[in-house]
């Protein structure tokens, strides 16, 4: 019985990965690259938004670099590729979101964090897929968190939030 099993389920296995490899553009990760596609280039995500930590640019830059090189077989190269990346961060604002009256004063409860960028993509391959989208991400913090004091963390956290959502829209087709 236990021998039975065992091979129902290697045979269930093989059949599997016979059906995910004859795709030729599935991926375990939800991408659907073309097999022709073996580069991407990402260009520096400049900060225009003039907010935020002085390394904001660097820290977006680096998480699409890892995020790409983590979640494909994409080699990343400087300029040319096959796909090519390209942006800027045109938001990075603190506003209050819930505001609370304390006699005759408005008080925030909440503060939002807005933090957008501007995307440029570039598929060499297949131009249809190019776009030049804006994404935007929020996050909310007490009111004793001005925008000098964002926990990198948090930064991360949405910048993390922001890569996954270009990511999908170029790559995973979402």
């Amino acid at each position: 019985m236990i021998l039975r099993t065992k091979t129902l389920v290697l045979c269930l296995t093989v059949l599997v990965a016979l059906c995910c490899n004859a795709c030729g553009v599935y991926s375990f990760t939800g991408t659907s690259i073309s097999p022709d596609i073996k580069t991407i280039s990402i260009q520096t995500i400049e900060n225009t938004a003039g907010e935020g930590p002085s390394n904001l640019s660097q820290v977006v830059t680096n998480s699409f670099k890892n995020y790409y090189q983590r979640n494909t077989n994409l080699t990343v190269l400087q300029r040319d590729g096959d796909l090519q990346l390209e942006g800027q961060i045109i938001t990075f604002t603190l506003t209050p979101n819930a505001v609370q009256r304390d006699g005759n004063i408005d008080q925030a409860t909440l503060n939002r964090l807005t933090m957008g960028i501007q995307i440029r993509f570039t598929n060499a391959k297949d131009p249809e897929q190019d776009f030049d989208q804006q994404f935007t991400i929020t996050e909310e913090f007490p009111p004793t968190v001005d925008i000098t004091s964002i926990p990198p963390a948090a930064i991360d956290r949405m910048t993390e939030r922001l890569v996954a959502d270009v990511f999908n829209k170029s790559v995973a087709n979402w």
